[in-house]
């Protein structure tokens, strides 16, 4: 609805410029309603007393200004001007007295929106329209000390040793042609090109010297299953329905036939796992590399099972002490992080679509702040002058400037309360951790929710994949 014209257009009379008589409101709610913690509906009946002198202080202050056929200016009767332009009249008088109303009983109330109300179920023959209100709720985290948190150790293991390796000589290979049928893995060098069921070229599907790893999913994987066995000079044709979810609506479900030409197949030479390797990479020898893979992955285990407690601990704390959030905060926040994430995306749509999908992570995130502030403010956690001098002395040296210079420059562009929030941030939760107990997730029940997570992982596929935007290439 909109608030200046709740029917979509503007009073007839709107040009003439009037000064306005205060009316004292003399509306009253005939129905107040709780919806939700963060919801308030009020229906607001406005005074017949107070539309009638609306409508007649209009009626005559526009028939000073207007003229009509028959009429000199400003001497239209204002009878003949009600018979003309009664239904605007009252249309703009309403409006007027909705905008007042609004905002007085919500004075009224003592009511502090959080967004702009929802105004609904207007209705000008019996002087009563409807507003829906989101509002702060009154949040209470009484239970947050003294928990049993169970969580997923994340421990280092020599397969992880072995697969970050094989990443590295994977990453320093070479790939070299070879005589022989292509095989999953493979590069391949090809041109392609694609028809409709008419026979009309389609252009998105029609490239040359394309290189492809078959098995990494850039193609279709009809493509791919017809590439694997055939060698340089093949020539392979392929009829298959182009995907329902591929990002082109105009080509999806629709069916394509493709010839491709392979040009060349290669495969990835890996480098031997030796001291010459070692070196390349910029240790010492085999030992040496070996033993700063193991030290990264222990420390990166060490983050993620950190990282993994704290989700299980703000997820219990929720858990213990439920709430809900307006929706216009979720998806305010939501809105936010889309932008953040996606800057070059101009699609409105696509991006209607992500802000969706972004809701779930900004409720979380909303929440587990509004927790963050709660304990603080409970428990009276506060940065000391010396930890943020010491945030700021760190930003100096970084940035190469004397440190009055970086406290000048982060107190005028607001920076200052930022790191205030970093640093009560981390001495919460340091504190929650130091007054909760931490359980190891017993290995039956580990199993049990991997395989929980694996039903749910094709589910959720799409959603990832939107969000990652790993789209696919053909």
């Amino acid at each position: 609805m909109q608030w200046d014209y709740p029917w979509g257009f503007k009073s007839p009379l709107s040009h003439l410029s009037l000064k306005k008589e205060l009316i004292v409101s003399k509306s009253k709610v005939i129905k107040k309603e709780k919806k939700k913690e963060w919801l308030v509906s009020l229906t607001i009946e406005i005074s017949k007393e107070d539309f009638n002198k609306k409508v007649d202080e209009l009626a005559r202050k526009y028939a000073k200004s207007i003229q009509l056929p028959g009429f000199r200016k400003g001497k239209v009767p204002p009878s003949i001007l009600m018979k003309k332009y009664g239904d605007s009249i009252k249309d703009e008088a309403f409006n007027e007295l909705l905008d007042q109303t609004y905002k007085d009983t919500l004075s009224e109330e003592k009511i502090t929106p959080i967004a702009v109300g929802n105004i609904t179920d207007v209705n000008l023959e019996s002087l009563k329209y409807t507003a829906e209100i989101e509002v702060m709720p009154e949040i209470n985290i009484e239970k947050y000390k003294g928990l049993e948190v169970e969580y997923k150790p994340f421990e280092y293991n020599e397969e992880f040793l072995n697969s970050e390796i094989e990443y590295l000589r994977k990453s320093n290979g070479e790939y070299v042609p070879v005589d022989r049928a292509a095989n999953e893995g493979d590069l391949l060098v090809i041109d392609m090109r694609a028809e409709d069921s008419n026979g009309k070229t389609i252009k998105e599907f029609t490239m040359e010297n394309f290189a492809i790893t078959l098995g990494d999913g850039y193609i279709f994987s009809e493509l791919e299953k017809a590439l694997i066995g055939n060698k340089a000079g093949s020539i392979v044709d392929v009829e298959t329905i182009i995907p329902a979810d591929y990002k082109d609506s105009k080509l999806a479900n629709k069916t394509a036939k493709f010839k491709i030409t392979i040009k060349e197949v290669k495969t990835l030479l890996l480098p031997n796992l030796d001291d010459d390797f070692a070196k390349d990479m910029g240790y010492k020898d085999i030992e040496d590399l070996k033993k700063n893979i193991k030290e990264n992955l222990e420390n990166k285990a060490k983050e993620e099972e950190k990282n993994e407690k704290e989700n299980k601990l703000f997820g219990k704390i929720i858990e213990e002490n439920p709430f809900e959030l307006p929706q216009s905060l979720i998806r305010e926040e939501a809105r936010y992080m889309t932008s953040y994430f996606h800057k070059r995306e101009k699609d409105q749509a696509k991006l209607a679509e992500l802000e969706k999908l972004y809701q779930p992570m900004a409720e979380m995130y909303l929440k587990n702040d509004i927790i963050i502030d709660k304990v603080a403010e409970k428990e009276k956690i506060e940065p000391t002058e010396e930890e943020i001098a010491a945030e700021i002395k760190e930003y100096a040296e970084k940035m190469k400037m004397e440190i009055e210079k970086a406290r000048e420059l982060l107190e005028k562009d607001g920076s200052i309360a930022s790191i205030k929030s970093k640093l009560i941030r981390k001495k919460v939760v340091d504190f929650l951790f130091e007054n909760n107990k931490f359980v190891p997730m017993k290995e039956e029940k580990k199993k049990t929710n991997e395989s929980k997570s694996d039903n749910k992982k094709g589910k959720n596929e799409n959603k990832k994949e939107k969000i990652k935007e790993e789209k696919k290439d053909v």
